[in-house]
């Protein structure tokens, strides 16, 4: 390098070039380390994620064709538990959701919201109150409802609010649930049709990143 009148060059010394080139690698270290870290996380939130899918064609297809036979409901408890089942959902943080839960649906029944099955109504309280504790807020609005005879399907709007490796979640997704109740208005099979993916896994940090890159993936 060639210096003009009035200017000095100055070398970097060798020391200073290998503290320089320390720092390079450092730096470098840094980033492939955050980048397997995000990459390990990714991959373990996807087998969480195919873990805690239920077996759907199986349990979802069968189960419930059984459940439709085992449980014909009646159509005198109609009205009062659409009534409960609306109160209820509306407000799935209540801090008595469990004694709400206990008190809609009868002891004998079906329950399967495309994510769990039950067919014990403590097994379904208990189901209830874990996550009412993982919610900062939930409601379903009941949007229709067609009714066949005992048979009632009610469309919805749901939307939660909740918290997941600090970051703030919200959702609002759309389905409808399959309803029968007992002479008394407790619910005896109760079947939900949603995209349960879209309304809840998409929103997680993690899991919802591996799902939108395979939508991006099959898209390409």
């Amino acid at each position: 390098m060639i210096a003009s009148a009035g200017e000095s060059v100055v070398n970097p010394s060798p020391m200073t070039f290998c503290i320089h080139r320390r720092l390079t690698r450092c730096a470098n270290n840094a980033a492939m380390f955050k980048s397997i870290v995000i990459f390990v996380l990714l991959i373990a939130g996807v087998l969480v994620w195919i873990g805690t899918r239920p077996a759907a064609p199986k349990p979802f297809s069968d189960d419930y064709q059984r459940a439709l036979r085992a449980h014909p409901g009646s159509e005198r408890g109609i009205e009062a538990g659409l009534e409960e089942f609306a109160a209820v959902y509306g407000e799935l943080t209540h801090p008595e959701i469990g004694r709400r839960v206990a008190r809609l649906y009868a002891d004998a029944m079906y329950f399967n919201d495309s994510l769990k099955t039950f067919q014990s109504r403590q097994q379904l309280v208990d189901y209830m109150q874990a996550t009412a504790r993982m919610l900062d807020e939930s409601t379903v609005e009941i949007d229709q409802v067609l009714r066949d005879g005992s048979d009632v399907f009610v469309r919805w709007t749901m939307t939660f609010a909740s918290s997941a490796m600090g970051r703030k979640i919200s959702s609002e997704s759309i389905g409808m649930t399959h309803l029968r109740f007992n002479p008394e208005g407790r619910i005896v099979l109760h079947q939900d049709f949603w995209d349960s993916a879209a309304g809840l896994y998409r929103n997680l940090p993690v899991i919802g990143y591996a799902l939108k890159k395979v939508d991006q993936n099959m898209a390409d």
